[in-house]
């Protein structure tokens, strides 16, 4: 009861960021040029590290097919397909889709490779990594009506991937793991929002995350203020790009496709098995655990990890080579997928909360 009233209280926060505030367009674009191509020659460094990051296996452009910025072979899609073996291994595999992170303004769907490889190799799972349409050039919520318009692609096409279409998981990493919960609940709730999907919504096994951005109605100096280490958090010259390009002005900051750990209860009791990894000195983090919160109220399943010393991202460059920690969350992240394959995926099980010295 407290959480719906802590909802409604809120259901009326929108983007401060008055028009003559609001950075203009063009600066906007330009920044996230220059950051852009930066975040390119990191990842190339950091895909080459020992050991590298493997290339997908094959790249598909795919059609933007829900809102008002519908476009044809406009979302990439890098696909990672397991290693073939034995009978029938090309056919009912599991299905991952990855998105990245980026604050919405950058990355690719490659960035996830290792997280992919790494899926490929203990599930033999088919990875999806979808390039969704940033910000500013497209914001909100354009990059959630992508990422829901590739679930829909794949669970309409799972047999010419070789996935069996109920054995379904969403990913993400950062502003991903925003788009897994958001795609998620724009499908389970489309008519709320005007869309027409051609399908019911399929069917999802399990959203697992890390470090996501939950809860857009704090801003940004009370989440950096509330952190153990303030000064590890993200600089605010780059979430202040993140946010002015993403957030149109005016918008309602509780909006679930925009803040999911804000979703109204009847809602959120349509979601599927969780699991969340979050980092210690990570401005998200106590969204993390409040949302850990809601969901052990409403009986949901739910498990998380907390990467103790960690700053945000701390999976992705730099430091060129992966930390031991990293090889340690993956493997974890992927146990309990596999506990809800075997239908053991139980919040006895897994338990609530796991706290992991590294």
């Amino acid at each position: 009861m407290a959480q719906n009233q802590n909802h409604h209280h809120r259901k009326h926060a929108h983007h401060p960021h008055a028009s003559d505030s609001q950075p203009p367009y063009w600066a906007l674009a330009l920044r996230a040029k220059a950051l852009r191509n930066a975040a390119v020659i990191g990842f190339q460094m950091h895909h080459y590290a020992s050991p590298a990051a493997p290339s997908p296996t094959r790249t598909k452009w795919i059609d933007a097919t829900l809102g008002d910025k519908q476009s044809k072979n406009t979302i990439r899609l890098d696909i990672y397909e397991p290693k073939v073996g034995g009978k029938g291994a090309k056919t009912g595999r599991p299905g991952m889709i990855v998105f990245h992170g980026g604050g919405f303004v950058l990355g690719h769907g490659t960035d996830d490779a290792r997280w992919a490889a790494a899926a490929n190799e203990t599930l033999g799972a088919v990875v999806i990594a979808v390039s969704y349409r940033c910000a500013p050039e497209n914001p909100f919520p354009v990059p959630v009506e992508d990422c829901a318009s590739s679930i829909v692609h794949l669970a309409q096409n799972a047999k010419a991937y070789g996935v069996d279409p109920t054995k379904l998981f969403l990913s993400g990493f950062s502003a991903g793991g925003n788009l897994a919960f958001s795609s998620y609940l724009l499908l389970r709730s489309a008519a709320k929002w005007g869309y027409d999907l051609p399908c019911d919504p399929p069917s999802i096994r399990g959203i697992i995350v890390f470090y996501p951005l939950l809860d857009y109605s704090k801003s940004r100096p009370e989440k950096r203020d509330a952190c153990a280490n303030p000064e590890f958090t993200l600089a605010p010259s780059l979430t202040t790009l993140f946010d002015s390009s993403y957030l149109p002005p005016g918008i309602d900051l509780v909006d679930p496709r925009l803040s999911p750990g804000l979703v109204s209860d009847e809602l959120l009791d349509t979601l599927p098995a969780v699991h969340m990894t979050l980092c210690e000195y990570d401005m998200l983090l106590a969204e993390g655990l409040d949302f850990q919160k809601r969901l052990e109220e409403r009986g949901k399943v739910v498990s998380v990890r907390q990467v103790p010393g960690e700053k945000h991202a701390w999976d992705k460059p730099m430091p060129l080579y992966p930390k031991p920690s990293v090889k340690v969350e993956y493997d974890a992240a992927l146990d309990v997928i596999k506990g809800y394959l075997s239908g053991n995926g139980s919040t006895s099980e897994f338990g609530s909360s796991i706290e992991v010295g590294i």
